[in-house]
């Protein structure tokens, strides 16, 4: 069996090195938005696989006013953030429709401004609210277990009260947030999306055949007699982990600041989150165990019988849309092959 890292994309990167923009484009591409104030300073931030994040610092007045008072006194500043949608133009638009839907649900960014619509050469983009605080990955990267655990059982509340959030039926979503599920005619079933991303030449040249007709034979069999309570179709965040969870501490405890990076987002079952929240955690080295399941059920999840088998099982078709992408990179792909693999082997 593939061996994975055991820390969350641990050893991942962009598949294209994009650089940050220049303090001259982004002042040109704000300009309708910064109303006279001037741009000061871009900073690329970490994370993003897919789409670039920039802090933007900027005067927090009209250029020309509330300048320092003093020569050599430091400029006052604001911050934002500059999100760049440089995989899927279409995402902007949809993470703008579900961060607005979902701002008195959840802490999430406030959007201040965008433009869905590519434009100059430049690729669609919204400006966020820049939220301090760190990622629970790099949290989880200490030794202080009090605080993992209380941000984690944070995550698992949160994560709750996406229930509110339903849908007809499950399936990708538009910038309307109505249901499209005209990529898989019929039942939207797990063994018929593996089924589909098997098609793919990449996935055949990384999984064997025999072990293909294994994964298949546990999702036909869950499919037809699923051991965990049914679950309504909700808003689903689609790449729900300790990467995107900002997390700080406030009156000596440790919660979630924001959610963020909804450009997954799509409806389905609660457990294709939970699956790709627990992706890494194992019984012989728990990290966000047993208090993410307990804030889960504190905001009122419905965890009985083999809950963390359907997360699991849930969570496979995620890994294997990335295993049927050709630009997805050969160690990271082993990672994710071991990820499948370890989920069927514990499949009985």
């Amino acid at each position: 069996m593939t061996q994975t890292r055991g820390d969350e994309k641990s050893g991942w990167w962009k598949t294209t090195n994009v650089p940050a923009p220049s303090v001259e484009a982004v002042q040109l591409m704000l300009s309708s938005w910064l109303d006279g104030r001037c741009v000061r300073e871009i900073q690329l931030l970490p994370g993003g696989l897919m789409n670039r994040n920039c802090r933007v610092r900027m005067d927090p007045a009209p250029c020309g006013l509330g300048e320092p008072g003093e020569p050599g006194e430091p400029r006052e500043t604001h911050s934002v953030v500059l999100r760049l949608y440089d995989r899927d133009g279409e995402a902007c638009a949809r993470e703008v429709a579900v961060l607005e839907r979902l701002r008195r649900t959840v802490p999430v960014p406030e959007v201040l401004y965008a433009e869905p619509a590519a434009r100059d050469g430049s690729p669609p983009f919204a400006v966020l609210q820049f939220v301090e605080g760190l990622s629970l990955r790099e949290l989880k990267k200490t030794p202080d277990l009090a605080a993992i655990g209380e941000a984690a059982y944070d995550a698992g509340r949160l994560l709750a009260r996406l229930q509110s959030h339903r849908f007809p039926s499950p399936g990708l979503l538009t910038p309307a947030l109505t249901v499209d599920a005209s990529f898989l005619p019929g039942p939207i079933t797990t063994t018929r999306l593996i089924e589909l991303f098997a098609k793919s030449r990449a996935f055949q040249r990384r999984v064997d055949p025999a072990f293909l007709d294994r994964l298949l034979r546990v999702g036909r069999e869950w499919d037809e007699r699923p051991a965990a309570p049914d679950v309504p179709t909700t808003l689903v965040h689609g790449d729900f982990n300790s990467r995107n969870l900002l997390v700080r501490q406030q009156n000596g405890k440790w919660s979630v600041a924001a959610i963020l990076d909804w450009e997954f987002a799509f409806a389905g079952p609660v457990y294709c989150d939970i699956g790709n929240f627990l992706r890494y955690e194992r019984a012989a080295r728990p990290r966000f165990e047993p208090f993410f399941s307990r804030g889960c059920r504190d905001g009122g999840l419905d965890l009985r019988g083999e809950w963390l088998m359907a997360a699991r099982i849930a969570d496979l078709p995620a890994l294997c849309e990335l295993l049927a992408r050709e630009s997805t990179p050969g160690d990271v792909a082993g990672e994710v092959l071991g990820l499948v693999t370890a989920t069927v082997d514990q499949y009985k």
